[in-house]
């Protein structure tokens, strides 16, 4: 029986991996997992915030309808239900880990779901409160594996210097980036995966095959790091986006508050090449962690057969727009994933699939490879079709949904082949010809020219939220005729 893992990364910024394209990050591990699998070129998150996109996963349902559509730490929430199927419902002879970032529901947590391995509750990031110097504090409040594995491993408790917080004296609770002092060996990534292996290994003595979920906490901020990878990258070799210099015109200008929160809106461009860079050498320390991960592989005779996927939650708009993290908008940087996919059944090897996927096809995904089918509870639908090359109905479009991340804010995006339009529900409207302007400066939606375009695709939007039960569909349809 096929042994799974599913390996997600935190907030990163699909074009600055080198496999998608980057020309100085370095991703020789990603890199080489794309050349035996399938690399998806248009896989988008249902929600760029945390909570919302990984409960999408778990469930394998859009946010509307597993009913978290707003980080935990933000609104009340309803749990997933334990009797609903889910990623791992279908695999009833796997053993089921789980380990690192969970950040699905607001109470219940993996152990629930009959997950061993890690339960860090909420946010969870494992350095607040340990760390010297680290103000970031959205720590696990109920346990925190990585404080008892540091002192298993004899490290010193690593220390933070030289954090940045941006330009805002009122925001200053979390570091942007950071030097770590500590080894490689004892940070985050290479915490995940140690753990990961010993749950693996305990899986393989037992004679049964196993189904891993692997989370990183990065490259999400704080991009505190150790060297070589705080200094790996030169700031003289960031580009910043074209839409850096021409940054919100005809925007929300909800968008430029975000930018300002953050403290970078008003910050210098060297400022924002140095955060680049650390999220650069975070990306890299995260390759390195997974070179490690997939060498034990091999060496256990795992490697070949197993079924093995590492993508993300969301994008980071990394200044893009002038913005940076996630949020309310929705551009390209935060709702395009990366997605790789190395199936052992899978003809198709160092190819790109350029069909419109979702994060949360990777659920019926699941049930597929164990019973060649899956429930219509699912709003995903199984890639594997995509994979084996067998016939496959690809979308026209795909649709993202967001209720806010630090206000109430409700938004609606419809991404079909060649253009996006996005509902602000209580501000201006978007729409973006994503051929012609690939980095979204020139807003469409006010043009009279793209009226029977914007008519079109707003009609299509309605009737995709009109598909899911999406609540908001109301209100579009009351209005949609004076937009």
């Amino acid at each position: 029986m096929e042994n799974i893992a599913i390996i997600l990364l935190d907030q990163i910024r699909t074009d600055m991996l080198g496999c998608y394209g980057h020309n100085i990050v370095k991703t020789p591990n990603m890199d080489k997992l794309a050349d035996e699998g399938v690399i998806f070129d248009r896989a988008y998150t249902p929600s760029s915030v945390c909570c919302p996109a990984r409960t999408s996963l778990f469930t394998g349902q859009m946010p509307t309808n597993h009913k978290i559509i707003r980080n935990v730490e933000k609104a009340e929430v309803q749990d997933p239900s334990l009797n609903n199927p889910n990623i791992i419902s279908d695999l009833k002879d796997h053993k089921k880990i789980y380990i690192g970032k969970w950040h699905v529901g607001g109470n219940i947590l993996p152990k629930d779901f009959g997950f061993i391995g890690h339960n860090f509750d909420g946010y969870g990031y494992p350095g607040s409160n340990v760390y010297e110097n680290m103000v970031f504090d959205q720590g696990p409040k109920k346990e925190d594996r990585y404080v008892k594995w540091l002192e298993e491993k004899g490290f010193e408790t690593p220390k933070v210097t030289d954090e940045y917080f941006g330009e805002n004296p009122h925001l200053r609770v979390q570091e942007l980036c950071g030097k770590l002092h500590c080894p490689k060996e004892a940070t985050l990534p290479f915490f995940v995966i140690d753990e990961a292996k010993k749950e693996i290994l305990q899986a393989k003595k037992e004679g049964r095959p196993f189904f891993i979920w692997m989370n990183f906490w990065g490259p999400h901020t704080p991009c505190v790091v150790p060297e070589p990878y705080y200094s790996m990258y030169n700031p003289n070799d960031v580009i910043l986006d074209k839409s850096f210099y021409e940054p919100l015109k005809n925007k929300p200008n909800h968008y430029k508050s975000i930018s300002q929160m953050w403290g970078m809106w008003d910050a210098s461009e060297d400022r924002w090449k140095e955060v680049i860079t650390k999220f650069w050498g975070y990306i890299t320390l995260i390759d390195d962690a997974l070179g490690e991960f997939f060498q034990f592989l091999k060496n256990e005779g795992l490697y070949d057969d197993i079924f093995l996927t590492v993508t993300a939650d969301h994008g980071d708009a990394m200044g893009a727009h002038k913005m940076i993290e996630k949020g309310e908008f929705m551009f390209e940087t935060t709702y395009r994933i990366p997605m790789i996919i190395k199936d052992p059944k899978s003809p198709r090897k160092g190819e790109r699939e350029n069909a419109m996927v979702y994060l949360h096809d990777l659920t019926p995904s699941c049930s597929d490879l164990i019973n060649g089918n899956y429930s219509d509870f699912f709003d995903g639908k199984s890639l594997l079709p995509l994979l084996r090359n067998e016939a496959y109905d690809k979308r026209n479009g795909i649709l993202g949904q967001l209720s806010g991340h630090f206000v109430s804010f409700e938004q609606r995006m419809w991404r079909n082949e060649r253009y996006k339009i996005v509902f602000n529900a209580t501000d201006l409207c978007e729409l973006y010809d994503l051929e012609k302007d690939p980095e979204e400066i020139n807003n469409l939606f006010y043009d009279e020219q793209f009226k029977d375009l914007k008519k079109q695709m707003l009609k299509e939007l309605y009737c995709e939220m009109v598909e899911i039960k999406d609540p908001l569909a109301n209100w579009l349809y009351r209005i949609i005729n004076y937009l």
